[in-house]
């Protein structure tokens, strides 16, 4: 009685109700896609899972352009009124930029399959633009769902989403239109979460049509210039630093390599993201807590590492055996994502440590000092891949650079924020002597 009455007690708690909500849709999106990927790795190519690997990094990057960031605006304002105003501003941004994007595709799509060498994603190009504004729209209504706190509405749209998209890819597999590969399931997978999100969120969002405004759009925009300035150029340089990877290899190793880059990183990651998205918004609360109190971020720092460590172990070792059974599990022509899984192993080990920690940029206010963390850490990746393709030609030798850079910068992460926080502990007591 005790046991339930605690977990009935918790539940009351909004914000651990939204949390759970939020964390079952992503349980349950993942896990579909993941039980699907067995089945797809014996039904398309590796070069298959290399064009769509490739298609998704693209649409990734082209999205932050598209929005400026603009979508974490919507939250901010007090009035509804005006949190209208920027969710227009973003799905006109969105749609003007999927256009122009489009033109771009039509009079260069040949220029651009030369330059990135990637003439077979060629053929699929012209679908870019319009995941682009697939992506964008989802984005935006996710963020107006969170301001009304329909979290329920972000679960059933990502968890549809998943789904569809993967069953779309399996009947696409085991039909006669199989050379199409995957991507068109993945738009199928969208079209579906917009059409949904835009369901549940359009009686809200028509109550406030007649407070927009193009002249209240440009003074919120103003008013919000910090993020489409500077958090644009931060959230890029990180996707393009984390998708740099398999825009390389497409370009140095062909799509057949860059497929299995795809599929391990898929693999490895997913576990931990979704148990590091869990600890890093207890590890945002508790410093957040600790800091506006006065309390001591360096050694809450020490104990969540002691945790995350033995948390990691329990992870990292399981998936460290289960590469050994991977050309099993995803057939034959799999059997060398095991030998990736053990390369990137040190490398997804240590950044798991530091990701829920990294909350700590921005309660240090540390956001300046990381972009250009984040633009040296850009370069070493790129000089990783090329070197161990310009010198050694051997796709393992640059992971194995790559996965070094990785290491040395989280190490010094790790000991930077060990820094920070002694120093910021140094400094309340100074004030209060």
């Amino acid at each position: 009685m005790q046991i339930r009455s605690y977990f009935e007690e918790k539940l009351k708690n909004k914000f651990l109700k939204n949390f759970l909500t939020l964390l079952t849709g992503s349980v349950i999106g993942q896990s579909i896609i993941l039980f699907s990927i067995p089945f797809l790795t014996r039904l398309f190519s590796k070069e298959a899972f290399g064009i769509y690997t490739l298609f998704t990094s693209t649409v990734i990057l082209l999205k932050t352009l598209a929005t400026l960031n603009l979508e974490l605006a919507i939250i901010l304002p007090k009035r509804d009124k005006d949190a209208v105003n920027i969710f227009a501003l973003n799905i006109l941004m969105i749609f003007i930029f999927s256009i122009l994007l489009l033109f771009i595709v039509f009079f260069f799509k040949n220029n651009l399959a030369l330059f990135l060498n990637i003439e077979q994603l060629s053929n699929f190009i012209y679908l870019i633009p319009l995941s682009v504004f697939l992506l964008g729209n989802i984005s935006a209504l996710e963020y107006w769902n969170n301001r009304k706190n329909t979290f329920k509405n972000i679960t059933i749209g990502t968890i549809s989403k998943s789904a569809t998209m993967s069953s779309s890819q399996l009947l696409t597999g085991f039909s006669s239109f199989k050379s199409i590969g995957l991507i068109p399931g993945l738009l199928v997978g969208q079209f579906l979460n917009v059409i949904i999100l835009t369901k549940f969120s359009l009686k809200s969002l028509i109550s406030l049509k007649d407070h927009i405004s193009i002249k209240r759009m440009f003074y919120l925009v103003f008013k919000y210039k910090d993020i489409p300035v500077f958090n644009t150029i931060l959230t890029f340089t990180n996707s393009l630093s984390n998708e740099l990877p398999v825009i390389l290899i497409s370009k140095y190793f062909g799509f057949g390599t860059s497929g299995l880059y795809g599929l391990t990183v898929k693999i490895s990651k997913t576990l931990p993201g979704i148990v590091g998205q869990s600890i890093s918004l207890v590890f945002f609360n508790e410093a957040s807590r600790l800091y506006n109190n006065d309390g001591d971020l360096h050694q809450l720092l020490k104990v969540m590492q002691k945790k995350l460590f033995i948390v990691a172990l329990l992870i990292f070792v399981p998936v460290f055996i289960i590469s050994y059974f991977l050309d099993f599990i995803f057939g034959n022509n799999w059997n060398e994502a095991g030998i990736y899984v053990r390369i990137l192993l040190p490398w997804l080990f240590i950044m798991f440590l530091n990701s829920p920690i990294s909350s700590l940029i921005e309660i240090l206010n540390k956001q300046k000092t990381f972009l250009v963390y984040g633009i040296i850490l850009l370069i070493a990746r790129f000089l990783a891949l090329y070197l161990g393709f310009t010198i050694f030609n051997d796709i393992k030798i640059s992971l194995m650079f790559f996965s070094g850079v990785g290491v040395l910068f989280n190490l010094f992460v790790f000991i930077y924020f060990l820094k920070i926080t002694k120093h910021s502990n140094l400094q309340q007591k100074k004030v209060y002597k």
